[in-house]
């Protein structure tokens, strides 16, 4: 992580819903470094959060397996603790789950995020994060970046039940505010997070299996435009966030969205950067197939925000983004245990040295 001039971790009390998913691994992985304590809370439901549970353990994050709808076991966790900081990043991810089962995803991120806030409210943490999704957003189809002052709302399950976290969000940080001593808390809207270590149906790790697999990979829409950002800038950014919520330089209340500085690229773009760092045998179409629901093309973030109020920059482009996840996935194929993984690259991205991470330093923007 870029150094601060007084990070001040060391023996702070952290807890993280969601840890053993794929941000919120390396989120813990980075706390841990910087020399926090580290709790996690998270169902381990499916098979790859329930092995990065197991290595994050030995790496000293300790998971309480618990599900965030449960309200009685989540406060409890919160109350056994005087937590100095939560990050709130439990939650359903994928927009085709939330058509698949919409109750399922409107329980998980907006009746978990009461129930988090709703214990924060009892047990009042110094600082809190809730994190949500560029997807919040009214679905205008305009090609500017969406502001933290535009519309909120959906157009589908998912998209409505991070409107939805995003508007309870509101209601608990005026209620913290009207409190003595009340907890400060910010929400961040996250643009697509890409790194090693997913393999969730998305677009990235579909990319790395067609490679590994010799076959083409197949976009359901190459004009399709995200604000791709990799998961150690997004770390970066909410590390700063935390200190800023933790000294008072950010007041309670505020809302972030966390893009890169160009915005995004398309998902053309962004696989022929994976196809390129792989190398022989990587191949993207020229052929769409259909997607099983329907999404917005264009989705951009307007960062400055959080650019301006942090003083933060993004150190990776695209190519470096595309090397980064290439090298995670090789090292780790290669037999490279992924704490390990992990924590090369965090230790390169912390320490300025660009041979683990693939940062390129002449290619970063911003």
């Amino acid at each position: 992580m870029t150094p601060t001039t007084d990070p001040g971790w060391a023996g702070k009390q952290v807890l993280v819903t969601g840890n053993s998913g794929f941000v919120g691994s390396w989120l813990s992985m980075v706390l841990t470094a910087l020399g926090a304590v580290v709790q996690g809370y998270s169902d381990n439901a499916e098979p790859s959060s329930d092995r990065r549970a197991r290595w994050l353990r030995d790496a000293g994050v300790e998971t309480v397996r618990a599900d965030v709808r449960d309200f009685e076991r989540l406060s409890a966790v919160m109350a056994a603790t005087d937590f100095d900081l939560v990050v709130h990043l439990a939650a359903q991810p994928l927009v085709g789950a939330g058509h698949r089962d919409p109750r399922l995803t409107f329980d998980t991120n907006v009746g978990g995020t009461v129930n988090l806030l709703e214990a924060a409210r009892l047990t009042r943490p110094r600082a809190l994060i809730s994190v949500t999704s560029d997807k919040v957003y009214r679905n205008r189809s305009w090609p500017r970046p969406y502001r933290e002052t535009d519309e909120l709302g959906g157009g589908c399950p998912y998209s409505v039940s991070k409107a939805a976290a995003e508007i309870v969000f509101e209601g608990y940080a005026d209620l913290y505010a009207a409190e003595p001593d009340g907890t400060r808390a910010a929400s961040v809207r996250l643009g697509n997070v890409i790194g090693g270590g997913d393999f969730a149906d998305r677009l990235v790790p579909n990319c790395l299996r067609a490679f590994e697999d010799a076959e083409p990979v197949i976009l359901h829409d190459r004009a399709a435009a995200r604000p791709w950002q990799h998961v150690l800038d997004v770390c970066q950014g909410l590390v700063l966030l935390a200190e800023g919520l933790l000294r008072g330089t950010v007041r309670g209340g505020e809302r972030f969205n966390f893009a890169p500085p160009f915005h995004g690229a398309t998902t053309w773009d962004l696989a022929s950067s994976l196809a390129t760092a792989w190398g022989d045998g990587a191949v993207v179409s020229d052929v769409e197939k259909p997607r099983d629901c329907p999404e917005e093309q264009m989705l951009f973030l307007d960062g400055r925000k959080a650019a301006t109020a942090l003083d933060w920059r993004h150190r990776f482009d695209l190519a470096a983004m595309a090397e980064a996840v290439v090298a995670w996935h090789r090292a780790v194929a290669a037999g490279t245990p992924p704490m390990v993984a992990t924590q090369d690259q965090i230790d390169a991205f912390r320490f300025g040295s660009s041979a683990a991470a693939g940062v390129r330093p002449e290619a970063v923007r911003g």
